[in-house]
């Protein structure tokens, strides 16, 4: 079972591959002194069994705020410059990034230049209708005309007014998304940007699998970088309706909690260990120093025979939680699995079993 704590100093287990694990181990025990040469290898043993482990899943992310903007151009084009890095303080209505604005003043121009044309035609034609000289459509056909290019100077001005992005808070920086000279189409992400201190969280990215299987409300227990010895207890708070385009994964957010000696800072790395009680099933387990690194994409052990003799066996081998693995396949219930002293071990090998 992973183990519950408030903040302590228990680490919580990261999800690397079970061949760093073995090679960690295999480096540690390289540093003793080999056993002296004896008639029977002294080893330890435990009977393989079931053991109840919560299905659990591990997420990376980063640390920010609850309050969080995504800014965006609402009209797409060339960037033409990035003001701001990740983890710069901002003010409200500072600028932050701009678009390349030589369409857009272009077609304040045309636009400008051609409703004054249009107004000039609409004064003439009007005096015109007064003497009598032409038609009311005429005149008001130029009437129309003002209007169509007013409205299309108000879009031409609002397009280029949007071509400025600007801070909505004062904050931090969170994320910068793109940079100059890239095209950023409308709606697309380039900046993200937090409320200042306005609670802490940690967004994680979930694969397919995890998405299905997390819920609201799951316990969560975080660690983060920069206090690898501490483990933080929360629950996830929400998770994000559709995958993210550029990374695939679904967003789900953690809340930090308040504790003492630990200071969050926007963009911090973290990972959290994502569960539910009521995923909780019995697997196939074996210490994790009883598992050698093997071939194939399998892992070794050592199970002791009727004849005390240790025969090796590969197994698939599936989630590491604290000091356990289960096992998929190429082991049985009540075997003798050498759990200290496997390094020694060859095929055949006669043993001694401690007490």
């Amino acid at each position: 079972m992973f183990p519950v704590h408030s903040a302590s100093n228990t680490p919580l287990l990261r999800p690397q591959s079970l061949s760093v694990v073995i090679a960690l181990l295999l480096t540690a025990c390289g540093q003793d002194a080999a056993p002296p040469k004896a008639d029977l290898q002294p080893v330890r043993i435990i009977v393989a069994g079931n053991d109840s482990m919560i299905n659990s899943d591990m997420a990376t992310g980063l640390v920010g705020n609850q309050e969080e903007f995504r800014l965006a151009f609402k009209t797409g084009g060339l960037i033409s410059r990035m003001l701001v890095e990740a983890g710069d303080s901002v003010r409200a209505g500072q600028t932050l990034a701009a678009l390349d604005t030589t369409e857009s003043d272009a077609q304040v121009r045309q636009a400008s230049e051609s409703l004054i044309k249009a107004r000039r035609d609409a004064e003439r034609t009007e005096k015109l209708f007064k003497q009598g000289v032409i038609a009311e459509q005429v005149a008001q056909d130029a009437r129309t005309q003002v209007a169509v290019f007013e409205s299309s100077l108000s879009a031409a001005r609002f397009n280029r007014q949007q071509a400025i992005m600007t801070a909505p808070v004062d904050g931090i920086v969170l994320q910068r998304l793109a940079e100059a000279r890239e095209v950023s189409a409308p709606g697309a992400p380039v900046l993200v940007v937090s409320r200042g201190d306005h609670g802490w969280v940690l967004r994680v990215g979930l694969n397919d699998r995890a998405a299905t299987r997390v819920k609201i409300g799951d316990t969560a227990q975080v660690r983060l970088n920069a206090y690898p010895d501490i483990v933080l207890q929360s629950r996830v708070k929400e998770i994000g309706a559709a995958s993210d385009p550029r990374t695939g994964t679904i967003t789900a957010t953690v809340t930090l909690p308040t504790e003492p000696g630990i200071k969050y800072v926007a963009g911090q790395v973290g990972e959290a260990r994502l569960s539910s009680g009521s995923n909780e099933t019995l697997h196939l387990t074996v210490p994790l120093g009883a598992v050698l690194e093997g071939d194939n994409h399998l892992a070794k052990v050592y199970v002791i025979d009727d004849k005390n003799k240790a025969q090796l066996k590969m197994i698939k081998t599936g989630e590491i939680q604290d000091d356990r693995v289960v096992v998929i396949a190429g082991l049985q219930p009540g075997e003798r699995v050498v759990s200290e002293g496997a390094a020694w071990l060859n095929p055949g090998m006669p043993v001694r079993v401690l007490r």
